[in-house]
């Protein structure tokens, strides 16, 4: 037990799933798409600490997501479907 101890990668590992476990919220609400992630991310790392934070924070990881971009309208990129109709305005050439 005392060579385990004694070990630097051990004591990496050990610190590496700590800050995992406790950024948990916020890599949920990263990977989920979460609409308010900087919200969570601050719940979490300011109140993480008193206990009450990361679940306030997990529950916030799980609220409403972003709008997928297809949905939305005015989003771009945009595809023109009848180039024919689709007018755009051109500088004149100078010559």
């Amino acid at each position: 037990m005392r060579g385990l101890a004694d070990n630097g990668a051990f004591w990496v590992m050990l610190i590496a799933v700590a800050v995992g476990l406790y950024l948990l919220p916020t890599l949920v609400g990263l990977v989920r798409g979460v609409d308010g992630l900087v919200l969570v991310f601050l719940v979490n790392l300011i109140g993480g600490t008193a206990l009450i934070g990361w679940p306030a924070a997990m529950i916030l990881a799980f609220g409403p997501r972003r709008p997928s971009r297809e949905t939305t309208p005015g989003s771009y990129p945009f595809v023109v479907r009848d180039p024919e109709r689709f007018w755009v305005p051109r500088l004149p050439d100078s010559k």
